[in-house]
């Protein structure tokens, strides 16, 4: 396993991650193998919250942690509002903690977390209070924040030098957070990237995105994780796995990649950016066309063509338009003709609706 420097912490994390939201929570025997052959695979760095999985999520992960989590980086996550307290949250510190049979926490993360909250996190007898306490008590090491807010607002989260790490969205389709994780890596913030593999539609075959890495990559899921490690200011990539067969394959990725120069990083950011440009010559998702007579998505329906006929995402865009009620697809347009001079582009909408059934239809 490689590791790189987490932020200016002092601790060396592994290159992958285990994000233990998708653990299978119908087989628990499966979730301590999967756990404990993360932690022998090199693995060391475990995101956990007592929410996910229907409240399962530390007690799944608890199995295979077993007490180890001095010299593991394993973390605690909990959301804040107006109401929460030093106490409230030092209780929720105490009780994760307590799930997951461990003495200590080298990282926890203020969750879903914005811009708008800091007040809440700040104010005296706040969380961050409590986080504090925890920290010069020995139970927490190092305090982090994870959410969805708009990237120019997490740099500024990230400038306020109270946290030690970032928990964010980036991968081959979501790069939108580029410029914080490198304001972050001037600052010596940890970078883990969540979704590095976009909730699993990059497991799906796309040849397009397997050839933006430098000597093209064996599966599209292994593309995905090369393109967010090439990234240098990434501290982590932390995917959520939930079987065997996945970790063993994410290990093997990651332990055959040996990086790349920053020239390569900024060719794949161009093709990618050329990619994104194609795909709004066909749409650009501005949503202007809505509502339709017939309750036809169009913004829908246009976002998996574009994902088949771009990217190459062909199976996985099958796969969500099947799952899509059929009133909201393609095939329900009638050619009414409403939406389109609503169209900002001057698309043309009725035409382009019988190409997305056509390419993705059940037929």
């Amino acid at each position: 396993m490689h590791y790189r420097p987490l932020g200016k912490t002092g601790l060396n994390v592994s290159a992958l991650g285990m994000g233990c939201m998708r653990l299978p929570d119908q087989n628990p025997e499966l979730c301590g193998a999967i756990v404990d052959e993360s932690i022998a695979s090199g693995i060391n760095y475990f995101e956990t919250t007592r929410g996910y999985i229907d409240g399962k999520c530390q007690h799944l992960t608890a199995l295979g942690l077993k007490g180890r989590s001095r010299g593991l980086i394993v973390s605690g996550k909990a959301g804040i509002s107006p109401e929460t307290t030093e106490h409230s949250y030092r209780e929720e510190i105490d009780l994760q903690m307590e799930i997951l049979g461990v003495d200590y926490l080298e990282f926890y993360q203020v969750g879903w977390f914005s811009l708008d909250k800091l007040e809440h996190l700040t104010k005296a007898g706040g969380a961050l209070d409590a986080l504090n306490k925890a920290r010069d008590e020995g139970i927490i090491g190092h305090i982090g924040f994870t959410g969805h807010d708009k990237p120019a607002s997490f740099t500024k989260c990230v400038e306020t030098g109270l946290f030690d790490s970032l928990t964010i969205p980036y991968s081959l389709l979501d790069r939108q957070y580029a410029p914080t994780i490198k304001r972050a890596g001037e600052l010596g913030v940890g970078v883990i990237a969540m979704c590095p593999v976009a909730g699993g539609m990059l497991a799906s075959p796309a040849p397009q995105l397997q050839q933006v890495i430098p000597g093209g990559a064996a599966t599209t899921a292994a593309a995905a994780l090369q393109f967010v490690l090439s990234n240098a200011d990434v501290s982590c990539a932390c995917s959520g796995m939930s079987s065997l067969e996945q970790l063993r394959e994410n290990v093997a990725t990651v332990n055959a990649f040996r990086g790349v120069g920053v020239e390569d990083h900024e060719r794949m950011v161009r093709i990618l950016e050329e990619f994104a440009d194609l795909g709004k010559s066909f749409c650009t998702g501005c949503r202007y066309c809505m509502d339709c007579p017939e309750g036809v998505d169009i913004p829908h329906n246009f976002h998996l063509y574009n994902m088949a006929r771009v990217y190459g995402l062909v199976e996985w865009a099958r796969e969500q338009y099947a799952a899509t009620a059929e009133s909201k697809r393609a095939s329900a347009c009638v050619r009414c003709g409403e939406c389109e001079p609503k169209c900002p582009n001057k698309l043309s909408v009725m035409d382009r609706l019988a190409e997305v059934e056509e390419a993705l239809g059940l037929a």
